[in-house]
């Protein structure tokens, strides 16, 4: 059967046609949504952590500042302990010191020769002291030399200087030595003083006194 169109060319009918986008050209599109996206959640996941901490930031300082004289009471009771321990440990130090000085001095004491007499005793530091003295021979200033050695506590013994010369027109020498002071451990080593007594009943009898 033929059909003619009577109609006018501009009345007639016209066919549309649906042309789909590409491929190609929508995945950059698709990526780009996905990458914003992404950030926006990104960006809503940080602002929300940075708001609880914030928040937990808050609730710290409120609570720092709470505890605050707390912190202060306690910080100055640690100064006020280490201050009395501080001072207990130079009482300590200068009792043990003044036990020690009184020791040396009868150490020195037994190492005095007869017909001897010291002049001077002088603490020169690093635990190091010097000693003078007069007596009327050489002979008796290599014995206090060599009752000094003997002695635990004391060590390094040197003689500076021994010299002739007149006291009330008597002749006498007149010496200078050095040597250094050593404590002891505590509880003794079994060692003697000069004249044979126990280091720990010297110190005993010295602590008791």
């Amino acid at each position: 059967m033929i059909r003619i169109n009577l109609l006018p060319q501009d009345e007639a009918p016209s066919q549309r046609t649906f042309n789909l986008p590409k491929v190609g050209s929508v995945v950059p599109l698709v990526a780009v949504i996905a990458v914003v996206a992404g950030l926006a959640l990104a960006f809503t996941y940080q602002s929300r952590r940075i708001a609880d901490l914030g928040t937990a930031i808050a609730g710290e300082e409120a609570e720092a500042r709470r505890l605050a004289p707390e912190i202060a009471k306690v910080q100055s009771l640690n100064r006020e302990r280490d201050e009395v321990n501080r001072r207990l440990d130079v009482i300590t130090q200068l009792d043990r010191d003044r036990y020690f000085r009184v020791h040396l001095l009868d150490e020195l004491n037994r190492a005095l020769p007869q017909h001897m007499w010291l002049t001077v005793l002088e603490e020169q530091g690093n635990n190091r002291f010097a000693v003078e003295g007069v007596t009327f021979s050489n002979f008796l200033v290599s014995d206090i030399l060599q009752n000094l050695s003997r002695s635990p506590y004391i060590t390094s013994v040197d003689l500076v200087v021994a010299e002739k010369g007149l006291i009330n027109d008597v002749p006498v020498v007149k010496f200078k030595a050095t040597a250094t002071a050593t404590r002891q451990p505590a509880g003794g080593t079994g060692a003697a003083t000069a004249d044979g007594t126990p280091i720990a009943a010297a110190d005993a009898a010295i602590s008791g006194s």
